[in-house]
């Protein structure tokens, strides 16, 4: 049995005695490790990109839907159209219950054609929200206000809007205290929404935020809503684990699909 000096003296000298391997395999080695690293920063780096500019939630923040933000599985999406509907009674419910939770908001979200004098612009989306998204949502204000808790109570028609909307409906002019229509509804403009850009080749600005209460009056009550649940520190690990499920899942009498904050809420 040869001694490790042997064997080491055996490696070297094939190493020698074949120098263009050598290198090619070192170069493969070093191409391999160096391509691996930058595929995973670059993964890590979308993962941050996703939750900062397409959820436009932190990481702070968990959702319950329905179905998965993001769906790679055409069997996972046909399983999640028998789950009963999220309702505004559901949230109400978590509130309630969730002590770990420090702020319960809820969500829906549907394409309309809006228009404002002789314009009008096919797929925006229309995005209904509880008073208290504006401290869950980490997008921002640019300019007016976000609707208060009583004019969401009392279904006032307002309204806040993305950049797109300012830029093609209203020509980058001031469009506060104007009125855009979704079909019969006419909504006063109070608001707009910091600029995003296009993600992915999917224009973020593209939309029109309402109360949820004026949302559930356009499209319906029974409107499946998506829960948004924001807990602070080690209180977010709780509320995760089966907590906020549970407050529901007591009212309903059935399992509800949990997702969480790491690559939008993959089932």
């Amino acid at each position: 049995m040869l001694a490790v000096r042997d064997n080491l003296a055996q490696c070297i000298s094939a190493l020698r005695a074949n120098k263009m391997r050598t290198w090619l395999t070192m170069l493969g080695l070093t191409m391999g490790v160096a391509t691996l690293i930058t595929v995973m920063t670059i993964v890590q780096g979308a993962n941050v990109y996703v939750e900062q500019k397409i959820a436009n939630l932190g990481t702070n923040v968990f959702q319950i839907s329905r179905v998965p933000f993001a769906v790679t599985d055409f069997t996972i999406l046909t399983k999640a159209q028998k789950y009963k509907k999220i309702e505004i009674d559901d949230m109400r419910a978590l509130a309630d219950k969730c002590t770990t939770c420090d702020e319960v908001g809820a969500s829906a979200t549907t394409p309309v054609h809006v228009r404002y004098g002789d314009k009008e612009l096919k797929d925006v989306n229309l995005t209904g929200l509880t008073a208290n998204m504006v401290d869950i949502d980490t997008r921002t204000v640019e300019s007016g206000r976000f609707f208060t808790p009583s004019e969401a109570e009392h279904r006032a028609d307002v309204c806040l809007i993305g950049d797109t909307l300012v830029q093609q409906l209203f020509g980058g002019e001031n469009p506060i205290g104007k009125f855009v229509r979704v079909g019969s509804d006419e909504l006063m403009v109070i608001g707009t929404m910091e600029k995003v850009g296009s993600v992915l080749g999917q224009d973020q600005d593209n939309f029109l935020n309402v109360p949820l209460s004026v949302f559930l009056r356009m499209q319906g009550l029974h409107t499946t809503l998506t829960i948004n649940v924001k807990a602070e520190g080690a209180r977010f690990e709780q509320a995760q684990r089966a907590r906020a499920a549970a407050a529901v899942d007591v009212r309903r009498h059935r399992a509800t699909r949990c997702h969480t904050p790491r690559f939008r809420r993959a089932a």
